[in-house]
């Protein structure tokens, strides 16, 4: 037999999820440009930890949400462009799908980072700049690829760690909307 699983969120889960956004925000203000088209920033430690607290659904609605109020607030090299925002909400969704569950393992880490190194980074964020600047692909994905193999293994340490950190697992336990089984 089946359990209805009702998804509800608490007040203070909803509050959490506000202070993460708001942390993502402002850790997208710093970043590291690397040419023209390219920059390496750290929001995607915020990305993971809303998948690893709330799921997929609400990690990629979190960072469209979260992406939209970028581009509202700070504007993103003078125009919005939805992709973009699609590109978050995917590659939040995808750390969501991998990490929301009671044990994580290094393998769920890396398929997370994988796919959204090479989906979301390469695939996705290189077509939209295509489409923008009309910029050529094979041009894009000179200085793409080296970012993200730079990029992938660093994204790769800092989930595991966090994923493993005995202090964090306890907050995430706590105020999760995983239904952990008692210890």
């Amino acid at each position: 037999m089946s359990k209805n699983r009702k998804f509800t969120f608490s007040v203070l889960q909803i509050a959490i999820l506000g202070v993460l956004i708001a942390l993502d925000l402002a850790l997208s203000q710093v970043s590291i440009f690397i040419g023209p088209s390219n920059r390496l920033t750290f929001g995607f430690i915020i990305n993971a930890i809303i998948g690893i607290m709330y799921g997929p659904w609400v990690a990629g609605f979190a960072a469209a949400g979260g992406d939209l109020l970028k581009s509202f607030l700070f504007g993103v090299q003078g125009q919005f462009f939805i992709g973009f925002t699609l590109t978050a909400f995917v590659g939040s969704f995808v750390y969501g799908w991998f990490l929301h569950r009671e044990k994580i393992r290094w393998t769920q880490v890396f398929w997370a980072v994988l796919l959204n190194s090479v989906f979301t980074n390469l695939v996705l964020n290189t077509l939209w700049l295509n489409l923008l600047y009309q910029t050529p692909i094979s041009v894009l994905l000179a200085t793409r690829i080296p970012q993200n193999l730079i990029m992938g293994p660093i994204r790769f340490m800092i989930i595991y760690w966090i994923t493993q950190n005995r202090q964090l697992q306890t907050i995430f336990k706590k105020y999760s909307t995983i239904n952990y089984q008692n210890d």
